[in-house]
């Protein structure tokens, strides 16, 4: 499994190449990455038709999703092509996800010059490679709505890997590639234990195909369930393989699974009480799964927490892996990506809504800076390190320090996310509801009321996204929940600042101008959540400005600095929680023995709260961690492949301080 908490922190490396008539081949390995006859040819006969994926796909009911994994994801050609073929033949309302695993992700560059020698691929291979994500390790999923396409990328070790992807005891593949280099040069990704994982991951009668015939890899299927059949090889290779999975095979739990969802549902309506980031993200994130959502607000779309003028998509770095650097980190990349896509398809509009170009992080020179400084070469377009004279240049001020260039993202403003997200055809929006109350119906479906007890909605999903206000649920109590009183300031754009082309961090953020506007800040301030603008405040937030940027004066206007109160909410951890509603009375019962033996492996499923799901605590970095949080709820509500590694699933899961209090003896 993937578990990489106290590994140092690094990108993964793009591998070495030579090119042989314009084929890639590995430098380490000396092998081609495919065919000098015909690459696509090759990819055609040996995956598309050893899967025998035409017939397949035609017979598909609608509505259906097939799954397609790939061990090697190399220069992506079978991926392109693999899409090239569904659209074809794509059925009414299907959707096809594709998940790659691929341990040395090759650059942009080498991609489009493999991809090249087919002209009929360039359109599919330029919109995949422009969402083509960092080599950062983990997953990162790119959806394509309009082909009923999601790609999950899996940077790392492939047999880590699936086996983190086979803990959640749930059969999803419908179809393997098997495409690394030949056993004999490359046997990493033919190990038994990848061979067991894909059984586990397997759905009855699921197949495989791959291009190599040794005996070896053919013993290796057969000892992990696969039945397998040799062909004619493609040109000039004699043999190859392919075969299907007579029964599927579970893996055995390695985990306590306090943290899945043992009741996943089929619905096709939902209810999400909130309308902030976190609402509005998961009310599309359901959306586009094709289930129609209505969102309860007490007041107006993005009225509380999401409501400043302006935010910074933002995420910070550590010299080792822990799960608060790497959900940031995940998170980062999705939003970034989630934000871009709203920008190209005319839901934000540049200048207005959203400025891009990334942020600057200042960083001392410590040993995490200059740790960074090794590392982030591996991955220039994410981030790299800058001195004081570089942050100048970007910021027309002079910095009291260098720092970090986060190059994707930038500032947005929250209130036009929210309405971006939530104008979609699946998606109704009741405002002015006040205050809302759930419950169970007999039928086992969740209702909402108002607080004169009038019905709002009813449904098979209920999701709250209210921050503090979750915890206000009965039978929440529990969930360690603080409200956090954050004030911005807004500061008319002086002539100092008109060189600002970035978003600039340190203590505070400080956006370029909307409008002639500057909103920076925030004050940070636990446990209070009254709503009266402070001047001491606005003085914090342009104090923390001031120091950032020695040489910048910023003179209090007329009357005084003017901004906004927002109140936000964090868990005791600082990490969101996203999951379903865990039976908290249950829990304790069932998982009990934690209290005297804390690593013991209790196979018994998690007793929930069923339809009842959570997406709170996302603190000071909603428009950073909204997109991410919701694509892991709704995974997790219908126990579909999961976008994140299992230990963050677990990190953010609602039920963690239940575990935690039982392995601390004292339980909730």
């Amino acid at each position: 499994m993937i578990q990489l908490t106290s590994h140092a922190w690094t990108p993964l490396a793009a591998p070495a190449l030579d090119w042989r008539e314009g084929v890639p081949v590995s430098r380490a390995t000396g092998d081609i990455y495919f065919s000098s006859e015909d690459g696509l040819a090759e990819s055609q006969y040996v995956f598309v038709e050893g899967n025998q994926l035409p017939t397949r796909w035609a017979s598909l009911p609608a509505d259906a999703r097939f799954t397609l994994a790939e061990i090697g994801v190399g220069t992506a050609l079978n991926l392109c092509l693999t899409i090239a073929r569904w659209l074809e033949q794509r059925p009414a309302g299907a959707t096809l996800h594709y998940i790659g695993f691929e341990h040395a992700p090759m650059d942009i560059a080498s991609m489009r010059r493999a991809l090249s020698h087919w002209p009929a691929l360039t359109p599919i291979a330029d919109r995949i490679l422009a969402r083509w994500p960092d080599p950062l390790p983990g997953c990162q999923r790119r959806r394509f709505s309009d082909w009923g396409i999601t790609v999950d990328l899996w940077w790392g070790d492939a047999g880590d890997a699936l086996s983190d992807l086979a803990s959640h005891q749930r059969a999803w593949v419908d179809a393997w590639y098997l495409d690394g280099f030949a056993p004999a040069r490359e046997p990493g990704p033919w190990r038994d234990d990848i061979f067991t994982a894909m059984a586990a991951l397997s759905r009855t009668h699921a197949t495989f195909a791959t291009f190599t015939a040794a005996g070896e890899v053919k013993r290796a299927l057969g000892r992990a369930g696969f039945a397998v059949n040799k062909r004619p090889g493609f040109g000039s290779k004699r043999e190859a393989l392919q075969g299907s999975l007579a029964e599927a095979r579970p893996a055995t739990p390695q985990l306590t699974p306090w943290d899945l969802n043992p009741e996943p549902l089929t619905c096709e309506t939902a209810v999400v009480v909130g309308a902030g980031l976190a609402g509005s993200h998961v009310a599309a994130t359901l959306a586009a799964r094709g289930i129609s959502v209505t969102v309860l607000e007490a007041g107006v779309v993005a009225g509380e927490g999401s409501s400043n003028l302006q935010g910074v998509t933002y995420t910070r770095l550590s010299h080792q892996h822990n799960p608060l650097t790497d959900f940031s980190v995940a998170a980062f990349s999705a939003a970034t990506d989630c934000y871009q896509q709203l920008l190209l398809a005319g839901a934000l509009c540049a200048g207005k809504d959203m400025g891009t170009g990334g942020y600057i992080q200042l960083h001392d020179e410590d040993a995490t800076l200059q740790h960074l400084k090794t590392v982030l070469p591996l991955a220039p377009d994410f981030a790299t390190v800058l001195t004081a004279n570089e942050v100048q240049h970007l910021t027309g001020q002079r910095p009291r320090a260098g720092g970090i260039h986060y190059r994707r993202g930038g500032w947005l403003d929250p209130r036009a996310v929210c309405r971006a997200l939530l104008t979609h055809p699946l998606i109704t929006v009741r405002e002015h509801c006040g205050a809302v109350t759930v419950s169970t119906q007999p039928d086992g479906h969740w209702q909402a009321r108002n607080a004169v007890g009038e019905a709002l909605a009813t449904g098979p999903l209920m999701i709250l996204a209210t921050a503090q206000q979750v915890g206000r649920h009965p039978g929440l109590e529990w969930l360690p929940l603080a409200t956090i009183r954050g004030q911005t300031t807004h500061l008319d754009s002086p002539a100092s600042l008109a060189g600002l082309s970035v978003a600039l961090c340190d203590q505070g953020y400080l956006p370029p101008a909307r409008d002639g506007v500057h909103c920076l800040g925030a004050s940070f301030v636990p446990d209070d959540d009254a709503p009266d603008e402070r001047s001491c405040e606005h003085a914090h937030n342009i104090d923390m400005m001031s120091h950032a940027l020695p040489d910048l004066a910023l003179t209090p206007p007329d009357g005084g600095w003017r901004g906004r109160v927002a109140r936000r909410c964090n868990s005791n951890d600082y990490l969101p929680v996203v999951g379903t509603a865990p039976d908290l009375a249950l829990f304790n019962q069932r998982y009990d023995r934690l209290r005297h033996d804390r690593k013991r492996v209790i196979a018994a499923l998690a007793p929930v709260q069923t339809g009842l799901a959570l997406l709170t605590s996302l603190g000071s970095r909603g428009l950073s961690a909204a997109p991410l949080a919701a694509e892991m709820l709704a995974d997790h509500v219908f126990a579909a492949p999961p976008c994140t590694p299992r230990y963050l699933q677990r990190a953010v899961s609602p039920a963690r301080f239940a575990e935690r209090a039982l392995k601390r003896g004292t339980p909730l």
